[in-house]
């Protein structure tokens, strides 16, 4: 005997499952905070015929040095990198022409630098700064609003999956003709 009525508890489960899985599997596509990532701070000065390029990255300060009339890098040259306060930084060549040392800008809006050079192609110091512009954002509070945030975008997802689920159940309601059976009757043998 078939029960005329709404469906089950199961369909309606699955259903609710079909039409809040896409929420589930995409929780990315919500957010529109993401950026596009910023070019590394640097700065650019020349000293003679040779132009040097600082970037502080990852915890380091790189230096290209090259010649201005080609941008070949400066063979045999010799860099020392001195911070505003004097101290100077532990320079090591990686190859011909770069230079590394490690630096940490400890949350700085701007450093400065004295720059020396000595190579063929030129030999002199000249200062340098670099402002940073690619300090992320101060959250605010303990990071709550966002758990609060994410929270409230998965309540309103469930919500509205509900109220899909619920929409279909009453149209698959609305299509099932309802049967009159009389209760009791036997059938003759």
């Amino acid at each position: 005997m078939r029960r005329s009525g709404s469906p089950g508890f199961a369909a309606t489960v699955a259903c609710w499952l079909t039409l809040s899985l896409p929420v589930l599997l995409l929780p990315g596509v919500a957010r529109a905070d993401d950026e596009a990532p910023k070019p590394a701070p640097r700065t650019t000065l020349q000293i003679g015929g040779a132009s040097i390029v600082l970037i502080a990255a990852n915890d380091h300060l790189y230096a290209f040095v090259d010649r201005v009339e080609d941008n070949a890098p400066v063979r045999d040259a010799e860099l020392g990198i001195d911070s505003a306060d004097g101290t100077a930084l532990t320079i090591s060549r990686a190859s011909e022409g770069l230079f590394v040392a490690p630096f940490n800008r400890a949350g700085h809006m701007h450093d400065a630098f004295m720059v020396s050079l000595r190579s063929p192609e030129a030999t002199g110091d000249a200062p340098a700064e670099i402002a940073y512009d690619d300090l992320p954002a101060a959250e605010s509070g303990d990071g709550r609003s966002t758990i609060v945030s994410k929270l409230s975008i998965a309540l309103v997802s469930g919500g509205i999956g509900a109220i899909g689920a619920a929409l279909f159940l009453l149209w698959l309601r609305g299509r099932r003709p309802a049967t009159a059976r009389p209760v009791g009757t036997a059938q003759a043998a």
